[in-house]
């Protein structure tokens, strides 16, 4: 048996997976669908995917996110400005609290909403200070996703445009889904989304 087995030599011995030096950062090596060796995109490890869902029935146009309170999020009924109304928002409001950076990458879901009324949903970071009352500044991330209503046994598919490395936000960041009605009359929806986050560090 020869005696210089890959399995015996010093680490500083070993050499990097083919193709190592000229493949992107946060990347993988894999098999891909042609069984040949390829360095992919690590998205699928980096990626967090965080469930926003609600009731929303106002006769208003303020974007609305909902309260913590008692574990029940359920019912999105507090209003939401830029600044915000003060610090304690980061903290009855926010979905996310990024402890790295990334980007939204995605959300997008399922709503019904009282028939021929539009609803609005838009994403947003904003950067809390820590010990501190500060109203935080808000930051919409990608477009908004507009939705005119079937019907409360309707549903429709809903997505907002222009998310990706653009969106993206920073570690200590928070980041706030709004709901609102496109005019004062009287709106109700339910809807169900998810917010698709990767992180890039």
């Amino acid at each position: 048996m020869a005696s210089n087995e890959h399995s015996s030599l010093d680490n500083d011995q070993l050499h990097v997976p083919k193709d190592f030096s000229s493949a992107s950062a946060n990347t993988v090596l894999t098999k891909n669908g042609s069984n040949a060796l390829t360095w992919a995109d690590d998205n699928l490890r980096r990626m967090q995917h965080i469930r926003v869902a609600g009731h929303f029935s106002k006769s208003s146009t303020s974007e609305f996110a909902p309260t913590y309170a008692g574990g029940v999020t359920h019912t999105w009924d507090t209003v939401v400005t830029d600044s915000t109304a003060d610090a304690q928002d980061a903290v009855a409001q926010a979905q996310l609290y990024a402890t790295r950076a990334g980007y939204v990458n995605a959300f997008q879901g399922v709503i019904a909403c009282t028939s021929g009324k539009t609803i609005n949903l838009k994403v947003y970071k904003g950067t809390p200070a820590d010990a501190s009352a500060a109203a935080i500044d808000l930051t919409q991330l990608g477009a908004t996703a507009s939705e005119i209503g079937g019907g409360n046994t309707n549903v429709d598919i809903f997505a907002a445009g222009s998310m990706g490395s653009s969106a993206s936000f920073a570690a200590g960041d928070i980041i706030i889904v709004t709901i609102s009605a496109g005019n004062t009359d009287a709106t109700v929806a339910r809807f169900n989304g998810t917010l698709e986050i990767v992180y890039t560090d």
